[in-house]
């Protein structure tokens, strides 16, 4: 019993942590409305794949409510601390991005598409915190390095040794007789 009142405050920790990212949109009258939010330490550590991720990303969210719908913009651009690929050294990486959604109130749940949600009708907000999180993983780079010449020096000595230019390689005779067949 006391493990499941201890995963309940868990998780409401968690939830409580993600409160700010939630908009009143019922209070919110026709027109253009602008909110700032910040992705740091705090907002990364809710979600199960950023735990641990260092920096602050800052995001603009821009609505623009009429009576029907409202089309929410949002762009995010900061900088997180992130572990290159080739060298394993830590360096700060930029990350930018945009997306737009159509966020429109109707009593069924159907249509829920990437760009489009729909609200229940008793619904008083719209929770932001999972729409700035898939921005910022959307615009995650794949492969993460350093610029050209910042890797460790040392690392970067083992890796020169190790590592074969495919230009090294002997080549395999029938692939010359191949590329003669193409060449005619």
């Amino acid at each position: 019993m006391h493990f499941v009142l201890s995963l309940r405050r868990f998780i409401l920790s968690d939830v409580d942590k993600l409160r700010e990212y939630k908009i009143a949109f019922r209070g919110l009258g026709e027109g253009r409305h602008s909110f700032h939010f910040t992705m740091d330490n705090v907002f990364f550590d809710c979600f199960e794949t950023t735990k641990g991720t260092v920096g602050q990303v800052d995001a603009v969210v821009e609505i623009l409510k009429s009576s029907l719908l409202m089309e929410v913009k949002i762009k995010i651009a900061g900088v997180v601390k992130a572990t290159c690929d080739r060298c394993l050294g830590e360096l700060d990486l930029p990350i930018a991005g945009e997306m737009s959604l159509i966020v429109k109130q109707s009593g069924r749940e159907e249509g829920n598409d990437d760009d489009y949600i729909i609200v229940a009708p008793e619904d008083d907000f719209i929770d932001l915190s999972v729409y700035l999180y898939e921005i910022y993983l959307l615009n995650y780079p794949i492969r993460v390095v350093h610029e050209e010449g910042g890797c460790d020096k040392s690392m970067q000595k083992v890796l020169d040794e190790y590592i074969l230019e495919e230009d090294d390689k002997p080549i395999d005779p029938r692939w010359d007789e191949l590329r003669k067949l193409i060449n005619n």
